[in-house]
């Protein structure tokens, strides 16, 4: 998935050392943390004046507006939303804070970003601008910032890559993701049953976040390397050894993502340490991602070379796909790593949404298991799978061509995005403005007029929100009900659960493959 897979707050970070300041409470001058702030104060100080001042002219094809500001309290460096934001990420209600603060002002804001000029919006049009405009998009990349702090973990993978490397991992990874069959559905019943096997019968409560974290990943272990890191089985037998190191990669993996993100604790003295004093659990959790993947694709080599793995060489996995390729083995390694991350990532966020709704929704439930009743029992055929109508109104994402559709075969053929809706598994993320440039929205009174982007601004959107504008989805936009979509005869141009353009998430490759 282009995953930002990370909903973290773009808001967050604009420079390396946003971290030290956007979260700080009131300074007080005996704050013992306020030593500590002396480098960003100097950072903020030589780097601010180069931002605000070295701008190359705004193209002018259209005539720009002044944008909608946000009343800051703090005019200099904006520190006062930076704060809201902040409290948000650690009350964990982020996307329904920027959710109500965006919708105040119309769909877009203008605000600034320890000084900087940012952008948030959740207008359609300027989604499209920036992802899906053939000519526009090219002024938007992922930044700087991003790429130097995700280049430990991801390398210079489709993540965290712009231009001919993007182009170069998406046309390798893209057709090999796209296949699925017979094989796939082996796979997932496999894990299956070991997780209907290992969930307690007598009724105890589980956490289910922590099981789909550890099915997503041996799945995807499994699909993607031929071998499954069996971190399910561990949850529930913590005596057997089996999968012991798999466990080990998993909370490696898991950790390092957040910290690359910035995420993993998001207090004032953990930002302030590790600005200080570095990382040493990511150093070492790196250091195991690293070596079991590396270990992994030496081990498939020797397979690989001796002939023996020739069966999977076809293409059921996606290493010896690889590995058939005679790519090197940097490349195979950060390839398989930002898979990993978007096949856990999406398929984990997708599954927790769709049993929370489930379990509060009893109609919906019993009208699947009546659907798909007349399975018996027996594992499904791909076939099977693309006839069960109401199930892919509850699950799956509109695939196919809503106008190549007529009213009366709509319920049967078509797969319909309720749950990617409400909840999608990239509910924010933000680009960085390459050249000056402008958006088609957001400017003037109303904002509705173009409004300038200088070079260096971030632009943040929430999916999340634009997902649930009821001048789309109608005024009941915020609730659960698959029946909408047969109302609805053209996809709405606010829909995008994988965002839209020529960086469409790949995590949409991986949904329909999972699903």
């Amino acid at each position: 998935m282009d995953v930002d897979n990370s909903s973290f707050p773009w808001a967050l970070r604009p420079s390396p050392s946003v971290d030290d300041s956007d979260a700080h409470p009131v300074l007080h001058p005996l704050n013992p943390f306020l030593v500590s702030l002396i480098p960003v104060a100097i950072f903020l100080l030589v780097t601010l004046p180069k931002t605000q001042f070295q701008r190359k002219p705004s193209p002018a094809p259209h005539t720009h507006e002044s944008p909608r500001w946000y009343p800051h309290k703090d005019p200099i460096l904006g520190l006062d939303v930076l704060f809201d934001i902040a409290q948000s990420v650690y009350n964990h209600r982020f996307l329904a804070f920027t959710a109500d603060l965006i919708n105040r002002f119309n769909g877009t804001i203008t605000y600034l970003s320890l000084g900087r000029q940012a952008v948030y919006t959740i207008n359609p049009a300027n989604l499209h601008a920036m992802l899906a405009d053939r000519t526009r998009c090219q002024d938007f990349g992922l930044g700087p910032t991003r790429r130097q702090n995700w280049k430990p973990l991801f390398g210079s993978g489709i993540f965290n890559s712009d231009g001919a490397i993007w182009k170069h991992h998406r046309s390798t990874l893209r057709p090999i993701l796209s296949r699925a069959g017979a094989h796939e559905i082996e796979v997932f019943e496999t894990h299956l049953q070991t997780l209907m096997r290992a969930v307690p019968a007598d009724g105890r409560t589980v956490d289910l976040q922590r099981i789909f974290h550890a099915l997503t990943l041996d799945v995807s272990t499994h699909l993607f390397l031929g071998t499954s890191t069996e971190v399910l089985p561990s949850l529930f037998s913590p005596d057997s050894d089996a999968g012991s190191r798999g466990q080990e990669f998993a909370a490696a993996f898991d950790y390092a993502q957040r910290a690359v993100s910035g995420i993993d604790d998001f207090t004032l003295s953990g930002v302030c340490w590790r600005f200080l004093f570095g990382d040493a659990r990511l150093d070492q959790s790196l250091q195991t991602v690293h070596s079991f993947i590396d270990d992994t694709i030496e081990q498939a080599s020797e397979t690989f070379s001796t002939g023996s793995g020739s069966r999977m060489a076809t293409g059921q996995v996606l290493l010896y796909k690889l590995l058939n390729e005679a790519r090197s083995r940097e490349d195979i390694k950060y390839d398989i790593i930002n898979l990993l991350a978007a096949g856990k990532d999406s398929m984990t966020s997708f599954m927790g949404s769709i049993w929370y709704i489930l379990c509060q929704r009893r109609d919906v439930l019993d009208t699947i298991r009546s659907e798909i009743s007349v399975l018996q029992g027996r594992p499904p055929t791909v076939q099977q799978l693309s006839q069960f109508s109401y199930l892919h109104m509850v699950l799956q994402e509109g695939i196919l061509s809503f106008a190549s559709l007529s009213r009366k075969n709509l319920l049967i053929n078509i797969r319909t995005p309720t749950v990617l809706r409400l909840y999608p598994p990239v509910a924010a993320n933000q680009r960085t403005a390459e050249v000056d440039t402008f958006l088609p929205r957001g400017g003037g009174a109303d904002g509705e007029s173009p409004m300038r982007v200088p070079r260096g601004a971030s632009v943040g959107y929430s999916v999340y929100a634009m997902h649930r504008l009821p001048e789309f989805f109608g005024a009941d936009a915020d609730e659960f009900r698959p029946e909408r979509w047969v109302d609805i005869k053209s996809k709405p141009r606010a829909y995008m659960p994988f965002h839209a353009g020529p960086r469409t998430c790949l995590g949409r490759e991986l949904y329909t493959l999972y699903n």
